[in-house]
């Protein structure tokens, strides 16, 4: 059953900078001959990956302009839309904060700005294995739960 959204957007949106990054052409993290763990992927994907990484690391910094909106809300699936709610339910500690989804909106882009940045620095640091050194790091994670 679908859920009733109020005053969502019709994009989520990320820099300029990190047009590169979001595209499934050639040198991009979504093309399908790319090395990354997005490949074939949707931007819906990396963006809510993203969002997760900044969120996580508390990491979040408004978007300069030009913003590039995009990221079609109407894309993601439920799930996905109710994770990237849930930062702003968590930060509100309001249930009210769902009267206006347009905020949770721009607050979720913020964590995905920093939260690709974090990407590209394991890249960098990583190269390929960059992904063996997320998974180290959600098992530690894992562990601190118990």
């Amino acid at each position: 059953m679908a859920t009733n959204h109020n005053n969502e957007p019709r994009d989520a949106a990320y820099t300029k900078e990190h047009l590169e990054i979001y595209t499934d052409k050639k040198g991009g993290w979504l093309n399908k001959e790319s090395k990354s763990i997005f490949a074939g992927k949707f931007q819906k994907d990396l963006f809510i990956f993203a969002m997760a990484i900044g969120k996580h690391r508390g990491k979040n910094t408004p978007l300069n302009p030009p913003k590039l909106g995009n990221v079609r809300v109407d894309a993601m699936t439920e799930k996905q839309k109710w994770a990237l709610l849930s930062i702003g339910i968590s930060e509100t500690k309001t249930l009210l904060c769902l009267q206006d989804e347009s905020p949770l909106y721009s607050k979720a882009e913020e964590y995905a700005h920093e939260g690709l940045k974090i990407l590209i620095s394991r890249v960098e640091k990583y190269g390929i294995n960059y992904p063996k050194s997320l998974e180290a790091e959600l098992k530690e994670l894992l562990e601190e739960q118990k």
